[in-house]
């Protein structure tokens, strides 16, 4: 199964949760509760099979953090 790519963006006025599979992307306030739900989707889209990397960027757009999370 392909890779999928799930990442936490800055935009006007909060933050974006967002990934290549055709599901809605997410908007939050709060950058820690957008990285706590990215998170938790990364888990449950592993537990359905799926190869997930989440990645994290801050407001200047910066990569600050990578994870891996593999399907079983």
């Amino acid at each position: 199964m392909n890779e999928v790519i799930l990442d936490v963006k800055a935009v006007s006025g909060g933050w974006w949760v967002g990934c290549d599979l055709p599901i809605e992307p997410t908007f939050y306030r709060s950058g820690a509760r957008a990285e706590q739900m990215a998170r938790a989707l990364a888990v449950r889209l592993s537990e359905a099979g799926h190869d997930v990397r989440l990645l994290v960027n801050d407001r200047a757009h910066q990569l600050v953090a990578t994870q891996r999370y593999f399907g079983g």
